[in-house]
């Protein structure tokens, strides 16, 4: 269903649409405040720092709609529709999204354990996936062969998922214990703040599609073509709950929440939905053209962070997010021109 207006009288659907947009903009805003405040609040709930809840309930809250439309499309079999979504949004949180955050406010700080633990298990994790879908699969007539990820690589993500979940709260609750400064008073409901969590996230999702779907109605009624508006309207568009959670968490300057909401949902997008999809249907992947390049896209995007990690210490600098930028850029002309062929 989409969130737009359609009666036929082309300045009263222009003038709904407008004020369904701005709607989706205040939900989107107000939802991603409440997320935040709600994920600092588990943090102290549960004693653990915000970046392991950055990590998982934030980028695992942010990655649900695609895990959802993800399944969906395993459902129907649509293989490709799953790779493309799960790989550009890959591309798309790093090269843009964080790219975004750092330029808009100059530099980025960050704990260096996203960079010894996190940024390196997700560089693993893309290593890991291009494997899987480099082995071979039975093809759809005999004699023939395909690559891809089928049932078994879905069970080796989710095993490795669970596995990085348990990990992060175990040394989380271990470094909180360590601590010499005296424990914050907990204070809250854990029951409340997870429903102020998921209220959150709901608004998130309902706001980013209130916002999109008036912007593609408007975009094909002025008779852009639909190439156009896919490869960067709704590219975007679905991408908007992780640049809403990172640009307030960067607002409300709690940096770990914003970058681990990055790189965890990079982490949660291979583990998770390509586990959860391919454990449903098999995902063959063309290793030539488009595919490959998409993968390899991928696995740079990734070794760039990770060496601008290392490279700023602590600090992810302006012309970071400026050379991400450009190579956001470089990825959507590869792609609209592959399609053009």
């Amino acid at each position: 269903m989409m969130f737009c207006v359609q009666t036929g009288n082309l300045a009263v659907d222009l003038t709904v649409n407008i004020l369904i947009f701005a709607a989706g903009t205040a939900v989107l805003v107000k939802g991603s405040d409440l997320f935040i405040d709600s994920a600092a609040g588990m943090a102290r709930l549960w004693g653990v720092s915000e970046l392991v809840i950055g990590l998982t309930l934030v980028s695992i809250g942010t990655s649900l709609p695609e895990l959802a439309s993800s399944a969906y499309a395993a459902i129907k079999q649509q293989s490709e529709f799953i790779i493309g979504n799960i790989i550009g949004s890959n591309v798309t949180n790093i090269s843009l999204i964080l790219a975004i955050g750092i330029i808009g406010i100059g530099k980025m700080s960050f704990d260096r354990k996203m960079l010894t633990r996190d940024c390196v298990f997700m560089l693993l994790v893309y290593l890991l996936c291009a494997l899987l879908f480099a082995l071979p699969m039975n093809g759809l007539e005999k004699g023939t062969t395909l690559h891809g990820m089928d049932f078994r690589g879905g069970i080796v993500l989710l095993l490795c998922c669970a596995g990085y979940i348990f990990a992060l709260f175990r040394q989380g609750k271990r470094e909180q214990q360590n601590q010499d400064a005296p424990e914050e008073k907990k204070t809250g409901s854990v029951i409340r703040e997870l429903f102020y969590l998921f209220l959150g996230i709901v608004m998130i999702t309902a706001g980013s599609k209130g916002m999109v779907d008036p912007t593609v109605w408007t975009a094909q009624k002025l008779g852009i073509s639909m190439l156009v508006i896919s490869s960067t309207i709704v590219a975007f568009g679905t991408s908007v709950p992780e640049l809403a959670v990172t640009i307030a968490g960067i607002v409300k300057q709690r940096h770990d929440i914003a970058l681990g909401n990055i790189v965890g949902s990079n982490i949660f997008n291979i583990l998770l939905i390509f586990g959860v999809t391919a454990c449903i249907s098999p995902l063959p992947l063309n290793l030539r053209g488009a595919g490959l390049f998409n993968l390899a896209a991928m696995g740079i995007t990734g070794a760039a962070l990770f060496f601008f990690m290392l490279s700023g210490r602590t600090v992810l600098k302006r012309i970071h997010g400026i050379i991400l930028l450009l190579m956001y850029a470089a990825f959507m002309l590869f792609n609209c021109l592959a399609v053009l062929r």
